[in-house]
């Protein structure tokens, strides 16, 4: 599991990223440890994830001179901003160029995206990426937190006009909400 974030300065960065799918194939124990000449994560642009709006993008190719590589990395929006970007988690070399070593290295690219799923279907490791915006849970009147609600909200007024709707609708289901600062993980309750 991805470290846990307490305070505004901890950030899940691709390096962190690329050594849990790394470590969650190993743990299955699919790691074809002979297969690889390394493991390199892209420890020279270590950039921060703020948010989960991402693909996979692994490509299998073969080297300038010798060998296979697999390169994993994400596209889409992990920023604070709008942009939408390609971002190299790491790389993942053999010196097998053989046909049977070829498809042993895409059998790990599959294994790399069974790991990748895994970690970001983890509720707890995507509550780490999520720091753009504002989530918005709803309370009921006796005090219950509803197993539902808003991600990513653009500001703190935009969740509150978003909770005032649902209690108009039901005053009682919808009796008060928790709405936390994603990126400082400071949370506040409103009547």
């Amino acid at each position: 599991m991805l470290k846990e974030i307490k305070r505004e300065k901890d950030v899940i960065t691709n390096v962190d990223f690329f050594n849990e799918i790394i470590l969650k194939i190993k743990e299955t124990k699919k790691w074809p440890e002979m297969l690889i000449e390394y493991a390199s994560a892209n420890n020279h642009d270590k950039v921060g994830l703020y948010n989960y709006e991402f693909d996979p993008h692994f490509v299998l190719k073969p080297g300038g001179s010798e060998g296979y590589y697999l390169d994993l990395g994400i596209y889409g929006n992990y920023t604070l901003t709008d942009s939408v970007n390609i971002l190299n988690l790491g790389t993942i070399k053999t010196l097998e160029e053989t046909e049977d070593g070829i498809r042993q290295m895409a059998v790990l690219y599959g294994e790399c995206l069974i790991a990748y799923e895994a970690i970001l279907h983890d509720r707890k490791n995507l509550d780490a990426i999520t720091r753009k915006g504002f989530d918005l849970h709803f309370m009921d009147s006796e005090g219950k937190i509803s197993n539902w609600g808003y991600s990513g909200i653009k500001d703190r007024e935009s969740a509150l006009q978003r909770f005032h709707e649902y209690h108009e609708m039901d005053p009682d289901k919808y009796a008060r909400a928790i709405i936390r600062d994603n990126m400082t993980r400071k949370e506040k309750t409103y009547a």
